[in-house]
Order: C-alpha cells, then sequence, then structure tokens
C-alpha cells in the first residue's frame, strides 16, 4: 500500500489544494499573466464544474424526492392515512416524557397579541337566507359550486352522490343491522353517542344487540356514531372514504353516523347529536326521513326553518354555521337507514 492510500480524504484534499497552489506560484515566478494560467488551468476548471454541478444535481434530485414524498403522503389517502396513524402511535409513545396535549387545542403555534378572532356567524350572513327557496336538489356537483354554497352557508341535496354504494343500495335493513353482530370489526369496536327508543330493554349500549332485540317491535330508533378505527374503517368501505362533492377545502373526519328507525318511533322533530363542525351530510341509503333545518340564533329573525324529505339515494348536504338539524320518520315509510359523516374547513 502507497503511502497516498493512507491518507484520509480531507489530507487528499489539502494535498491537492497545495499542489495547486505551488503551480500557481511556479506560474506566476515564471512570468505568466492570470489570463494565460485561466486559459492554461481551463480544462481542469471544466472538470472541477462539471463535478460541482453534479454535486447540485444530485442535491436536487434528493430535494425534489424528499419534497415529492412529502406531497404524496398529503395528497394520496392511503398514504395519508398511514402517516395519521403511525404519526398517532409515535405522539402517544412521545407522551410520558413530553405532555404535547396542551397543543392540541392551540389554533396558533405563536399567537399573534394584535389578532381578535371574529365570531362564527354575523347577522349580515344571515342575508343569504332571503335568496333561499326550499333545498335545491343537484346531481354532478362540482367543487367550485360546492364550495361557493359551504361558504354561502346554502343546504342543499345531492341527488346521484351514493350510485356507487353498491353493497349498501343492495343490502336490506335487516342485513345491515346483521352486519353489527357478524362483522368482527364492528363486534370489537365500540360507538359512542348511541342513542335508541329501545334503550331501557336493551342488554347493551351496542348496534350488535338490535337485530335481536328489536324483533316484533314495531316502532324504534337507533342512532350511534363509529368512533373507534375498526368500526370506522369498516364503515366507510360501504361508501368510499369521501362523497365525490366535496371540495378539496372540506377535512373529513374519521368517525361516521349511522341512524336506523322502524315505523312511527320519531313522530315529532328531534335533533340530532352531531357535534359542531362546518358542514354534515347525511345519505338515505333505506326508506324516507324527514328532516328540518333550525337557523342560529342570531339568525331567528331573517331565517325561517326549513322542512326537507330524502328519498333513498339522496344525500342531504348541511353548512353546520347556520344550520342545525332534526329529524323524524317519514310517515308510512320503509325502514330507513341513514350514514352520516361530517368535515371541517378553515
Amino acid at each position: 500500500m502507497s503511502q497516498d492510500d493512507k491518507l484520509t480524504k480531507e489530507e487528499k484534499l489539502r494535498l491537492i489544494d497545495q499542489e495547486i497552489t505551488n503551480l500557481h506560484d511556479f506560474c506566476v515566478k515564471s512570468g505568466f499573466t492570470e489570463e494565460q494560467i485561466r486559459s492554461l488551468s481551463a480544462p481542469v476548471a471544466r472538470i472541477a464544474e462539471r463535478g460541482r454541478r453534479k454535486t447540485w444535481l444530485w442535491r436536487l434530485l434528493k430535494i425534489s424526492l424528499f419534497v415529492g414524498a412529502v406531497v404524496l403522503c398529503y395528497t394520496w389517502d392511503p398514504a395519508h392515512r398511514k402517516v395519521a396513524i403511525f404519526g398517532k402511535l409515535a405522539l402517544v409513545k412521545v407522551l410520558p416524557y413530553w405532555d404535547w396535549t396542551y397543543l392540541y387545542d392551540e389554533e396558533c403555534l405563536i399567537n399573534n397579541p394584535y389578532y381578535i378572532q371574529p365570531p362564527l356567524l354575523t347577522a349580515e350572513d344571515c342575508e343569504v337566507c332571503l335568496e333561499i327557496r326550499g333545498v335545491k336538489r343537484l346531481k354532478k356537483v362540482d367543487h367550485a359550486d360546492m364550495s361557493d354554497l359551504l361558504l354561502d352557508n346554502v343546504p342543499l341535496v345531492v341527488t346521484d352522490a351514493t350510485q356507487d354504494w353498491t353493497e349498501l343500495n343492495q343490502i336490506t335493513f335487516d342485513d345491515f343491522l346483521k352486519l353489527y353482530s357478524t362483522q368482527q370489526e364492528f363486534l370489537t369496536s365500540g360507538v359512542c353517542d348511541f342513542h335508541s327508543s329501545l334503550k331501557k330493554s336493551l342488554s347493551s349500549p351496542h348496534p350488535s344487540v338490535l337485530l335481536s332485540e328489536a324483533q316484533g317491535k314495531a316502532d324504534w330508533y337507533a342512532v350511534w356514531k363509529n368512533c373507534e378505527r375498526d368500526g370506522v374503517r369498516l364503515m366507510r368501505k360501504f361508501y368510499g372514504t369521501r362523497p365525490y362533492f366535496l371540495p378539496p377545502m372540506v377535512e373529513s373526519h374519521e368517525s361516521n353516523w349511522v341512524f336506523v328507525s322502524k315505523g312511527q318511533a320519531i313522530k315529532h322533530f328531534v335533533p340530532l347529536p352531531f357535534e359542531e363542525h362546518s358542514v354534515v351530510w347525511l345519505a338515505q341509503v333505506k326508506g324516507s326521513v324527514s328532516y328540518r333545518l333550525e337557523p342560529d340564533p342570531i339568525c331567528e329573525t331573517t331565517c325561517k326553518p326549513i322542512d326537507v324529505t330524502l328519498k333513498p339515494g339522496e344525500t342531504l348536504v348541511v353548512p353546520q354555521n347556520l344550520w342545525t338539524v332534526q329529524i323524524k320518520n317519514s310517515k308510512d315509510s320503509e325502514p330507513s337507514v341513514v350514514v352520516a359523516a361530517t368535515g371541517t374547513w378553515d
């Protein structure tokens, strides 16, 4: 092994730099001008420039790949979901060492002392009711039109949102309930906000008991929220990750809701227990129900309640900034199934 092979990379670079310096000094002492020196060293300079260019191109490629991976994680739903899941798991692991939970409800990491939170709803926003004449029924709604309607707090019915829900459209009412007593993900996943007219007679506040314990009862209803991951994911398989009409500005919430009813258990409008989010959509899978949209008290002098009845295949989209949703069974309706979910935008 030669002496040069034993040198480190830094030592070799210093040696080369010293040789170049000595060569430059020799050329100056020999009477060469700076222009002649640059001309003689041009081949070496070109090689060095190609090396620098290649280094920068390689760095640019790495940055592009990294940015592409980040964009993919946020725009491609399966990747985004994986990042969210593992990110949450990582935060749980970190929790014993750093309590980050106070940041969860913070809208900004750095507070602006000059910023004043505007009211969510103003009297000026209520003026949209002057132009509302019932609830429009639309199909093939594009994202731009939907964004305008949502930002203007205009409710609407989308008539073609469930066309691709083949399995849910073909399933019977009893078979839908049977899913919750036969599918392992539903059986092992708890539900939240369970309400039912059968509550006193049910052995468990869980939809898995409805099919067996509601047998023979002509009038009853139940509503619940799928809030645990396995149950949420299984229900999403039936209706897809995201209805086509939701514009990109709407961030869908992980949970989803189910409302089932039989007979005339709900004869008067009752509020549905949705959290306060930006928007809620309610898809009529089976039967028919009637909704009443109640305006916010700020707008009660300008806006009047709106009644709308959904038929199978129709989806009611309600901006929750202005409206709250109440429900009752439609007269002589077949057993009803409604699937719903909420979303938020900034």
